[in-house]
């Protein structure tokens, strides 16, 4: 029936139904909402009546907000919506609609009024050394103090916020038909309303930095004096992190001296946890082919920090840090040239031939050796498809934050996916061969910088210009470090991710 904004249709004030006089008219009609979403700037142009324009705003990132009391306004970034008048769900979604309030970034209106004042504000977490001392003339100092004086106190609740590097502002604009997040910053009576009886305390989030690995096949990291270390990125020493994540084909053929060697590597990293699973060249490790080897499992392994995960879910907690998170695991791929680990490419392992996938938000990574149908899994020669169709479903599912694995050398790289509003947060009816995908991009890298830094990094945090969208988005990394011809050419991929802290292990710490 399309959507209309007219009110024929109603019944009169008495209950007596209108005549219906003519149809529906184009003045008349309606379209579906913007549902503005934070991200990187997206608009499409409407046209409207009498050739007028609206600016439909789909992905808006930043906007000029103003600072009522200092009479002040700049563009600065904003970072989540925290209460929404309409329904929670908008927060959920970070959705831009008119009267949501949310978290803008301090800096810019931080800057004006050190500028402006002389006087520092939301520094007192900072160091001292840290905020360098600027040389200015006595009248410039004057002018300041006498400003400081007459208006240049900040009341405390506002202060707290810059000492947070966040602000909590209202949106004033309709990004849906302008385009535009534009609004004021909250204060006074206004913003204790919002804060004591309205607004949830934010969420904290843990930035962690994760360093992925996959189909190594025994070749360690080229030493710093070898002649071919400026060529290749995968040398000593690898990248620091916090969790170290090894997608599998750690041997070639999956020799005790093999695994010996790969165990020392991940032994000397300073990664805080290793965790490691096994692929279909590491036949020692399938128990079909032979008894499994405990040199992953041992107590000396478990001390540097390795753990060795077979088909399952765990959860763990970063110990320096109290960042929590939870892995599917799962060395299994479709049956591949009579490896270890295989299973009939038609059976679905990953709901009732293995391990039930849980729908999101149970799960933030996916570790497994092989890659989802359709996504970085194009072999040479024929450039078919060869992932796991069943595994793609599985994905949907969970929408993971970050799904790593290897298998297809050729397939190295890593892609950024959306996926559709909605669907995904359930149990998934049968769509048949219809995708969930909405966008999906490459994420490029510079040669020379992966030189010169042993990696290709990606930060999908809240520090970064684009962070991640949990639920509406999954980062996809094939981290095969060998190339087709077997050579250890491409870079290790370095993530930094945004996790929830660990509330039962801070209780602890706390009682």
């Amino acid at each position: 029936m399309g959507i209309s904004r007219d009110s024929r249709h109603k019944r009169s004030a008495t209950g007596a139904k209108r005549a219906s006089y003519r149809k529906k008219r184009a003045f008349e009609k309606g379209r579906q909402p913007a549902n503005t979403r934070i991200g990187s700037k997206r608009i499409h142009l409407v046209r409207t009546r009498g050739g007028n324009r609206k600016f439909r705003g789909l992905r808006l990132d930043s906007g000029n907000f103003s600072w009522g009391s200092e009479g002040v306004s700049r563009k600065t970034r904003v970072i989540v919506v925290a209460y929404h008048p309409s329904n929670n769900y908008l927060v959920h979604t970070n959705t831009l609609t008119k009267s949501a309030v949310v978290q803008v970034d301090a800096a810019p209106f931080r800057q004006w009024y050190e500028a402006h004042y002389g006087q520092p504000l939301g520094r007192r977490r900072q160091q001292k050394s840290e905020v360098p001392e600027e040389k200015k003339s006595n009248s410039v100092v004057k002018k300041q103090a006498a400003r400081f004086a007459e208006s240049g106190k900040v009341e405390s609740a506002l202060e707290r916020q810059f000492e947070s590097g966040r602000l909590y502002a209202v949106v004033a604009s309709r990004p849906g038909q302008s385009g535009r997040v534009d609004g004021y910053i909250l204060e006074g009576e206004e913003l204790a309303f919002y804060q004591h009886s309205r607004m949830p305390p934010p969420k904290i989030k843990i930035k962690t930095r994760f360093l992925l690995l996959s189909d190594t096949h025994t070749l360690t990291p080229s030493p710093p004096s070898a002649p071919s270390t400026a060529s290749t990125p995968y040398r000593h020493p690898l990248p620091e992190c916090h969790v170290l994540l090894h997608a599998g084909d750690i041997t070639k053929v999956g020799l005790k001296s093999e695994h010996v060697l790969m165990l020392s590597l991940l032994k000397s990293h300073p990664a805080e946890l290793k965790i490691v699973i096994a692929g279909n060249h590491d036949i020692s490790l399938d128990q079909d082919y032979y008894s499994r080897l405990a040199l992953y499992t041992s107590d000396e392994a478990i001390k540097a920090g390795i753990r060795y995960m077979e088909e399952e879910i765990r959860t763990f907690t970063v110990p320096s840090t109290g960042a929590k998170f939870t892995v599917y695991a799962t060395p299994y791929t479709p049956e591949f040239c009579q490896w270890a680990f295989a299973y009939p490419r038609d059976l679905d392992r990953a709901e009732g031939g293995g391990l039930v996938v849980p729908s999101y938000p149970g799960v933030d990574v996916l570790l497994t050796h092989g890659p989802p149908y359709g996504i970085l899994d194009r072999v040479v020669g024929t450039g078919q498809s060869i992932g796991c169709e069943h595994l793609y479903r599985a994905v949907e599912r969970a929408r993971p934050a970050l799904h790593v694995f290897g298998h297809i050398h050729e397939g190295y790289g890593a892609r950024r996916v959306e996926w559709e509003a909605g669907a995904g947060s359930e149990s998934r009816p049968d769509y048949g061969s219809r995708t969930l995908r909405r966008r999906e991009e490459e994420v490029s890298w510079d040669r020379e910088r992966v030189l010169e830094e042993r990696c290709a990094y990606v930060d999908v945090s809240s520090g970064s210009g684009r962070p991640l969208r949990r639920g509406e988005e999954t980062l996809f990394v094939n981290a095969s470090v060998v190339t087709v011809n077997y050579e250890p050419l491409n870079a290790p991929w370095v993530v930094d991710l945004d996790l929830d802290p660990d509330l039962d292990r801070q209780a602890m710490d706390e009682g």
